[in-house]
């Protein structure tokens, strides 16, 4: 069946290199599509992560929807401890509370973080983003760094005074003067505006805090963050809360999840246009070759064998479309993982949701058989009705036809 279903592609040669053909370039596109989106969601997720969140962090129980200064990790020693006998190197203390930031005539409020600079920059790269003055110093006293927006809403710039105005640990107002010493222009979201960095000591004892911090920041590979998160869980009793990057944004992951499904959308589009071009191929040939089919069920092949050599051919046909379009497409992404695709004149608005100006593609291995299983069973469905024609056929009407 298979040397029969063989030489017939063949003996249309033309006719099957069009259905390959156009197998090969549906899949060939949906293969570099998913490499496009896979590489703008993954970009994404890392920037989001590597700029300030970090892929977990560890709060006080319930302080990430109710945050207040007083409530605290109750015990930051033995979470770094847990993280270093995982060998997790990466990780960063911050204490976080809202305040008021006054320049000379205007004000507005924000999130204060008190960062470890040295800590800070082994876990996140938030300090590269500093593209005006310097990031704060473990040994600055009164220091801070704002977003661009903010800056522009206080009227301040380099070196000007900043006032910050907010409760202590006991309820008290407590202010300080601090130094503008460096400026965020990221055009990403919740970093140009609404938030201020000063050194975590400082803040410590401008809010009357000690040693307290507001949340133990972890920086992790993907493939390890669902152990980890377990874990830290487990490991940490009732007082704690371990929250993944997508359980405090989880706006970024369903918006991830809306995207593929329109991708998916796509692809059944798609999958029609191969499953429509397969069937017209197969059952073309079938109906050129009915006389020929008459004569091999006359010589005793049964209906099934004459259904599986339809089927074969159009898997055939199938495969063959696969391997070029699996291998263009590869090679496209291959080629744009490398170069990139240049999105700089769009760099408003793709840099507020984390994504940078260029785009470099790659694929998710579960998208990639996910596609490829689709079109061969596209091809598949695409030969039923052909088989089942064949499978009717009348031996002694077969013969005759013309």
């Amino acid at each position: 069946m298979w040397a029969l279903a063989w030489r017939n592609i063949v003996r249309n040669a033309r006719r099957s290199l069009i259905t390959v053909s156009a197998v090969a370039l549906g899949l060939t596109s949906l293969i570099f599509l998913w490499g496009f989106n896979d590489g703008v969601h993954n970009n994404m997720m890392r920037n989001l992560q590597e700029a300030i969140v970090g892929s977990l962090q560890v709060h006080a129980d319930k302080f990430f929807h109710h945050p207040k200064l007083n409530r605290t990790v109750p015990d930051p020693a033995r979470v770094i401890a847990l993280l270093q006998q995982q060998h997790i190197e990466r990780y960063t203390s911050r204490l976080r509370t809202f305040a008021l930031a006054a320049g000379l005539e205007n004000s507005e409020g924000l999130v204060l973080l008190g960062m470890d600079p040295a800590s800070e920059m082994r876990t996140t790269n938030i300090a590269g983003k500093v593209d005006r003055g310097r990031f704060i110093k473990s040994n600055d006293e009164k220091a801070c760094v704002l977003g661009a927006t903010t800056a522009r809403n206080l009227g301040v710039k380099l070196g000007d005074e900043v006032v910050l105005l907010g409760e202590d640990h006991y309820g008290s107002l407590a202010a300080e003067k601090v130094k503008l010493v460096g400026i965020i222009s990221s055009g990403e979201m919740g970093i140009d505006r609404g938030l201020a960095i000063v050194p975590l000591g400082f803040m410590q004892r401008m809010f009357d805090m000690g040693s307290d911090v507001s949340e133990v920041v972890v920086q992790l590979p993907e493939e390890r963050l669902e152990a980890v998160t377990s874990a830290l869980r487990q490991q940490l009793d009732g007082g704690y809360e371990v929250l993944r990057w997508y359980d405090m944004y989880p706006m970024m992951k369903q918006w991830v999840e809306l995207e593929n499904a329109f991708y998916y959308i796509f692809l059944s589009v798609v999958l029609v246009i191969v499953a429509a071009g397969i069937m017209n191929t197969v059952l073309m040939s079938m109906l050129d070759r009915i006389h020929e089919f008459g004569v091999m069920m006359a010589l005793g092949c049964g209906r099934g064998h004459l259904a599986g050599m339809v089927v074969i051919e159009s898997l055939l046909l199938g495969a063959l479309g696969v391997a070029v379009g699996t291998f263009a497409g590869l090679m496209l992404v291959q080629y744009f993982h490398g170069a990139g695709i240049d999105l700089s004149g769009q760099m408003d608005t793709v840099a507020r949701y984390y994504v940078d100006p260029v785009i470099h593609t790659e694929i998710d291995t579960s998208h990639l058989r996910n596609t490829i299983l689709a079109v061969l069973a596209a091809a598949a469905i695409a030969a039923l009705w052909p088989a089942i024609r064949a499978a009717r056929l009348q031996p002694v009407e077969a013969i005759r036809h013309v």
